[in-house]
């Protein structure tokens, strides 16, 4: 059981991780040569708001699962509750992103914050991984 857990929960991280980081790199190529090609790219962008949502909802089934079996819901550790703080808000951009989404299709396209937010999310995942790492090495 543990392994199957852990094997979810780092397949979760990975999916994740391209999501973010999927996001950042159309961010990068935004320009001349990406306007042939906007359909492809707002393909992309919905597929990886989509396996980000995924990737989220089965990393916090599979980190609490994994937090309740073995550690039995106890994690004094700071650095862990620092963790949590960074999934939340990573999980709260997650969530505002794909609930808005629709609705910015509506109006023409996301607001010009969307691409910082990216940034903060990318940062966010990195931060919890770096914790979890100190957490749990």
């Amino acid at each position: 059981m543990f392994i199957t857990l852990k094997v979810l929960h780092l397949l979760a991280l990975m999916f994740g991780s391209v999501a973010v980081l999927g996001n950042i790199y159309l961010a990068f190529s935004k320009g001349p040569h990406d306007l042939a090609a906007p359909d492809f790219t707002n393909k992309l962008r919905k597929m990886f708001r989509h396996s980000g949502l995924l990737a989220i909802i089965l990393f916090w089934a599979t980190g609490l699962a994994l937090f309740v079996t073995q550690y039995g819901g106890k994690i004094s550790n700071p650095a862990f509750h620092a963790k949590l703080s960074f999934v939340i808000l990573l999980t709260a951009i997650v969530l505002f992103t794909n609930y808005m989404a629709p609705k910015w299709a509506k109006r023409g396209g996301p607001p010009s914050y969307i691409p910082k937010l990216s940034w903060v999310s990318a940062i966010a995942l990195i931060v919890s991984v770096v914790l979890a790492v100190i957490t749990f090495a």
